[in-house]
């Protein structure tokens, strides 16, 4: 699995408008990138998941100034 791989898994699981891949999100798992939570077995992204998304996982936001 690529950084840019890893990177449109992570973003497929924090954008609803996005589809998860299974195989994707598993492979998320192994790598510490994301965790299971809730009864249904949800996927979030972990800390270190948030950090390999870095400026690309936040949303836009205009700077003043």
């Amino acid at each position: 699995m690529t950084e840019a791989e890893r990177i449109n898994a992570l973003l497929d699981l924090v954008d609803g408008n996005r589809t998860q891949d299974v195989q994707n999100s598993a492979q998320l798992v192994v790598l510490g990138l994301a965790e299971r939570f809730g009864k249904a077995g949800r996927l979030r992204p972990t800390n270190a998941g948030w950090n390999v998304m870095g400026q690309r996982g936040r949303q836009f936001r205009a700077e003043y100034g």
